[in-house]
C-alpha cells in the first residue's frame, strides 16, 4: 500500500505546479497581445505619418503647378492610396469610433471627422489614381518632356474618347469624395489639419468639373460628326457690356480634333443687309445713331448667352450658302486674354514681324500691322486692317497642333482667364453647358439664391473710340442696414488719363494711328443692376451739351429706371461724358428690398454679390456695411481690412466676382 501511495506522489502533479501553468500561460498570451498591440500600433503610426508626408508633398506639388512633373506626381499619388488603404484596413472598426471622440480637446474635431476625410481620400485618390493609369502613355506630353514629343489634339481626342469608361469611374469616386466632404465641419477641425484640407473646397469641385469636361470633350471636338464654333476678337479698348467690341470673328470648323477650316473676318464683314435685321436697344439708337442691329454691336446684353442668342442669327457672310447651317458655340476673348495665351503657348513665328512675336509684344505688333501706311486710311487699307487676326490664330493653333506646348501652363491659364472673365464660352451641347454655368465661365447673369444685395456696374463705349485703355475707374458701394429699408450708396469714380487731340467729336473717324483713338473724349452708358424691389432716391445728373452729341440735342443727364430683362433686377442707366485729362465722380443711391437682411431669431445675415463687368482689368472696389442697430458682428468673410463698432469695411479689386458675407447677431 505504501509503494501505492508514493506511485500516485510521484507521477501526478502538486497543487502547486498546477496553478503554475495557467498563470505563464496568461503572461505569455498578455506578453503576445502587448507586442501585437505595439506593432499594430507602430503599424498605423508608421502608416499615417507616411500618409502625413504623402498630404504635405502632394500640397508642395499643387503650390507650384507651372513646374509640376505629371509623372512624378502620379508615382506620389499611388503611394498616397497605398497607404491610406493600409490605413483603412489597419485601422478599421478603429477609425469608426472616432465621431464619439469629439469631445476631447485640440483633437476631437479630428478624430470626430476622421472617417469623413478618410473617405474623401479614398474617392480622390482612387480617381487620380484611375487617371494616372488611363493616360499614363501621354504623361510625358502633357509634362512638356519635349523628348517624347508632344501630343496633337487628335491624338488627345482619341485618348480622351478611349478612356471615358475610365473618366466615368474617376467621377463616381470624385462625386463620392465630395458627398463624404460636405459631412466634415472644418470648423471643429485643428489648426494643423485644417491647413491641410482647405484647398478642398474649392479643389474637390473644380476636380470634378475638370472630369466632366473630359468626359464630354470628345463630343464638343467632333467624334461623332463635325462641330462649328465661333470665335469673337473682343477690344475692350472700346468697352462694352460683354467685354468689349466685337472686333472681328472666326468661324472654326473641327471634326475629332482635326482643324477642318479656320476663317477670320473683319465683323463689319458679316453684314448681310439684303436680310431684315431688329432694332436695337434705345440707348445704342439714340446716342450712336444705330438703326439697325448688327453683328458687331450685338453684345449688348452682360449675360454672355443671351447676347450669343442675339449674335448668332445675325452672323450673315456672304455668300450665304457659305454659311454653317448649325453653330455649335462661341468663344470669347479679350487682348488680355491673347496676351496669356499666347504667354502660354510660346513665341508665334508671324513672319512680318521681323521676330517671334510674345505674350508681351503681341499688342505692339496688331497696333503696328493695324495703322495706316502713311496715315492715309484709303480702302485697301480698310478691308485688311484686321487680317492680322487669321495670322495669329493661324500660328497659335499650328503649335498647338504640333504640341509643342506646356499643357499644365495653358490649363492653368485659360482657367485664371475664366474665372476673371476674359474668356467666356457657349455652347449648345447641354450638358457642357450646364458645366459651364456651374463654373459661372458661361459669362451668365443669373440669381444667386444666398446673395440677396446685388450690384453690377458696367460701362458701354459709345463715342467710336478706344479711349477706355486710357480710363481708370473706381467703385465705393455703403450700405447702411440701420435703416428700414436698408439704403445703398453708390460712387463711381472716372480719371481719363489721355490727353486731348483736338474737339470732342461725337462721330465715328479714325487716326494716323491706333494711338490716336485713345485720347479722344468717353461717352460711356453706364447701367447699374442692384436687386428687384430697389428704388432709386437720387442720383447725380451731369448734363451734356448736343454740340459733343451725335444727334446735336443737349442731354439732361437724367437716370432712367426700368426692370431687367434678364431676371429679377432693376436697372439705373445714364450717359456720361468724361474728357481727357479730367476726373468725374457720380452718385446714385436707392432703398434695398428689406429681405437683404435675413433673421432668424437673434441671428442675421446680410449676403452681397458684386458682378464683375466682362473685359474689365480690376477696378478698385471699396465695400462698406452699416450693422443693423443694435446688433454685434459674429463673423465676416472674407475677412474685412476695417471694423468699428457698427460698420465692416472691404478694399479690394474686382478681378473676378467678390462674394461678402456677415453674420451678426441682436445685442
Amino acid at each position: 500500500m505504501g509503494n501505492t501511495n508514493e506511485m500516485d506522489v510521484s507521477v501526478g502533479p502538486s497543487s502547486n505546479q498546477v496553478g503554475v501553468w495557467p498563470k505563464w500561460l496568461g503572461i505569455g498570451l498578455l506578453v503576445l497581445g502587448v507586442f501585437f498591440l505595439v506593432g499594430w500600433g507602430i503599424r498605423l503610426a508608421w502608416l499615417g505619418r507616411s500618409l502625413w508626408h504623402d498630404l504635405a508633398a502632394l500640397e508642395a506639388l499643387a503650390e507650384s503647378p507651372e513646374t509640376l512633373d505629371p509623372v512624378v506626381a502620379c508615382d506620389l499619388l499611388r503611394d498616397t492610396r497605398d497607404h491610406l488603404v493600409a490605413l483603412n484596413r489597419q485601422a478599421g472598426s478603429l477609425v469608426q469610433v472616432g465621431p464619439s471622440l469629439g469631445w476631447l480637446p485640440v483633437v476631437g474635431g479630428d478624430l470626430a471627422a476622421a472617417p469623413h476625410l478618410l473617405a474623401v481620400g479614398d474617392g480622390l485618390t482612387e480617381a487620380g489614381s484611375l487617371m494616372c493609369d488611363a493616360f499614363g502613355p501621354a504623361l510625358a506630353a502633357f509634362g512638356g518632356d519635349s523628348s517624347q514629343g508632344g501630343m496633337s489634339p487628335e491624338e488627345l481626342v482619341r485618348l480622351l474618347a478611349d478612356a471615358r469608361p475610365t473618366i466615368e469611374q474617376a467621377l463616381v469616386a470624385t462625386r463620392r469624395a465630395r458627398s463624404a466632404w460636405a459631412q466634415v465641419d472644418v470648423q471643429t477641425l485643428s489648426s494643423r489639419l485644417a491647413r491641410k484640407v482647405v484647398l478642398l473646397d474649392q479643389g474637390l469641385p473644380l476636380l470634378e468639373a475638370g472630369l466632366s469636361a473630359a468626359h464630354i470633350a470628345p463630343d464638343l471636338l467632333g467624334t461623332d460628326g463635325p462641330r462649328t464654333y465661333l470665335a469673337l476678337a473682343l477690344n475692350e479698348d472700346e468697352l462694352r457690356a460683354g467685354g468689349g467690341f466685337i472686333s472681328g470673328v472666326g468661324e472654326v470648323r473641327i471634326q475629332a480634333g482635326r482643324l477642318v477650316t479656320m476663317t477670320f473676318r473683319d465683323s463689319y464683314a458679316v453684314d448681310d443687309f439684303t436680310l431684315p435685321y431688329p432694332t436695337p436697344p434705345e440707348p445704342i439708337r439714340r446716342f450712336m445713331g444705330i438703326t439697325l442691329w448688327v453683328f458687331r454691336d450685338a453684345n449688348w446684353s452682360p449675360d454672355f448667352p443671351s447676347a450669343m442668342e442675339t449674335a448668332i442669327p445675325l452672323y450673315r457672310p456672304k455668300p450665304a450658302e457659305s454659311r454653317p447651317a448649325t453653330i455649335d458655340g462661341v468663344i470669347a476673348l479679350d487682348q488680355r486674354a491673347l496676351q496669356r495665351l499666347v504667354g502660354a503657348i510660346g513665341p508665334l513665328d508671324l513672319g512680318d514681324a521681323g521676330e517671334p512675336v510674345t505674350g508681351e509684344t503681341i499688342l505692339s505688333y496688331i497696333r503696328a500691322v493695324w495703322n495706316p501706311e502713311g496715315g492715309q486710311t484709303t480702302g485697301g487699307w480698310w478691308s485688311q486692317r484686321k487680317s492680322f487676326m487669321g495670322t495669329v490664330a493661324r500660328a497659335a493653333w499650328a503649335r498647338v497642333e504640333e504640341g509643342d506646348v506646356d499643357w499644365v501652363k495653358l490649363a492653368q491659364t485659360l482657367w485664371e482667364l475664366l474665372e476673371e472673365k476674359h474668356v467666356f464660352v457657349y455652347l449648345r451641347h447641354p450638358e457642357a453647358a450646364s458645366l459651364l454655368a456651374a463654373q459661372g465661365w458661361d459669362g451668365s447673369l443669373r440669381p444667386d439664391p444666398v446673395a440677396r444685395d446685388f450690384l453690377m456696374v458696367l460701362d458701354t463705349n459709345m463715342g467710336y473710340n478706344k479711349v477706355n485703355a486710357r480710363v481708370e475707374e473706381a467703385l465705393t458701394y455703403e450700405v447702411d442696414l440701420r435703416r428700414s429699408p436698408p439704403v445703398a450708396t453708390l460712387t463711381l469714380h472716372y480719371t481719363h488719363t489721355g490727353q486731348l487731340v483736338g474737339p470732342c467729336q461725337h462721330a465715328p473717324h479714325y487716326g494716323a494711328v491706333y494711338e490716336d483713338m485713345m485720347n479722344r473724349c468717353y461717352w460711356d452708358y453706364i447701367r447699374v443692376y442692384v436687386p428687384d424691389g430697389s428704388r432709386l432716391v437720387d442720383a447725380t445728373h451731369i448734363p451734356v451739351p448736343g454740340d459733343a452729341l451725335l444727334s446735336g440735342e443737349d442731354y439732361a443727364g437724367d437716370v432712367s429706371v426700368w426692370p431687367a430683362e434678364e431676371g429679377p433686377w432693376v436697372v439705373f442707366g445714364v450717359l456720361g461724358l468724361v474728357l481727357p485729362s479730367s476726373t468725374q465722380t457720380r452718385q446714385f443711391t436707392w432703398t434695398l428690398p428689406t429681405d437683404v437682411v435675413q433673421w432668424d431669431g437673434d441671428t442675421g445675415r446680410y449676403v452681397l454679390r458684386v458682378q464683375k463687368q466682362a473685359g474689365t482689368a480690376g477696378h478698385p472696389l471699396t465695400v462698406r456695411i452699416r450693422l443693423p442697430e443694435g446688433s454685434e458682428l459674429t463673423t465676416a468673410t472674407p475677412a474685412p481690412q476695417a471694423m468699428g463698432t457698427d460698420q465692416v469695411t472691404y478694399r479690394t479689386r474686382l478681378r473676378q466676382d467678390r462674394v461678402f458675407v456677415l453674420r451678426f447677431r441682436r445685442k
